[in-house]
């Protein structure tokens, strides 16, 4: 009975369609949010005869409140004398993974559709998604009260045109265990791009004045945004030869096997044709792939619409 029990167990295994890893989420950075290790001493008033200054300590500090949702107190003595806090939430306290999709329009335009799914292990809620393209043509679809728009210059996120979805007004409504379905429309196919997130609130709430500069310049901005790649509007593409596209493809399939977006199985019979230069092997098993889970949508819709 036992080895009858053992065969049909192998049985069961071997027959199991062979699925695509999973999902790699956005990735953090490890950055420690530290009290300012040096200060200057601040001007409380002038003294009356001789019209010098005098200083007072303000002893700036970093204090964590939460941190699993990313909460620190940024404290000092104010002027006044009394102690003073500010709550920063730091945006990386969030767990949270993406999957695109893409279809066609009878017009021709590319429809992107992106999920992001708040994990339940997050500290907090999701309040903006920011998109790399590479398009000159990109149309961001409204969702609800949020703020949709093209993000201004920051040394984290220089190269092409990034899309920023959210802010505050996304509420706290994506919170841990949530998701939310973000779309675009672009006339450009679909390519490999960079893509952020941030959590929690956005803005600091002051306290009728600054903080010591140094307390300031602690806090890690744009670069402390969890980041992760997708598929997203890539102009130059429509310009390449079917041998160029071949291998924009095999450049990026180790990357495809990376994200979770394809298995090892399908991983190598797609390098062997696209190093043989032939898409169009590819593209006739994409959709069979894609049903056996060997494949993602990604991984699909980069090449059938290539």
């Amino acid at each position: 009975m036992m080895t009858r029990i053992l065969i049909l167990l192998l049985l069961a295994v071997v027959t199991q369609p062979v699925t695509a890893q999973t999902r790699l989420p956005f990735q953090k950075k490890r950055i420690t949010l530290k009290s300012p290790p040096t200060y200057q001493k601040r001007i409380v008033r002038y003294d009356s005869k001789t019209g010098e200054p005098i200083y007072y300590d303000p002893k700036p500090r970093v204090v964590p409140l939460d941190v699993k949702s990313g909460k620190y107190g940024l404290r000092w003595i104010g002027y006044d004398g009394q102690e003073k806090t500010i709550v920063y939430q730091r945006p990386d306290a969030i767990d949270a993974e993406i999957s695109a999709s893409v279809s066609r329009t009878a017009t021709g335009q590319y429809i992107y559709v992106y999920k992001i799914k708040n994990l339940p292990s997050s500290g907090q809620h999701l309040s903006g998604f920011a998109l790399q393209t590479f398009s000159p043509n990109v149309r961001p679809i409204p969702i609800g009260d949020g703020y949709v728009g093209r993000m201004s210059n920051n040394e984290e996120m220089r190269d092409g045109n990034w899309i920023y979805f959210g802010t505050s007004n996304f509420g706290t409504d994506i919170g841990p265990g949530r998701n939310i379905e973000l779309k675009l429309i672009s006339s450009s196919q679909p390519g490999l791009v960079e893509c952020r997130i941030t959590g929690g609130i956005v803005k600091m709430i002051g306290v009728g004045e600054e903080p010591p500069q140094e307390l300031e310049n602690v806090l890690p901005g744009y670069k402390v945004w969890p980041s992760g790649l997708t598929i997203g509007p890539v102009d130059y593409l429509k310009s390449l030869s079917s041998s160029e596209r071949a291998k924009y493809l095999l450049d990026r399939i180790p990357q495809f096997l990376k994200l979770g977006w394809m298995t090892g199985v399908a991983f190598q019979a797609y390098r062997q044709s696209l190093g043989s230069g032939d898409i169009q092997q590819i593209k006739n098993r994409g959709e069979r792939d894609l049903k056996t889970g060997k494949i993602t949508t990604e991984v699909y819709d980069t090449i059938r619409f290539q």
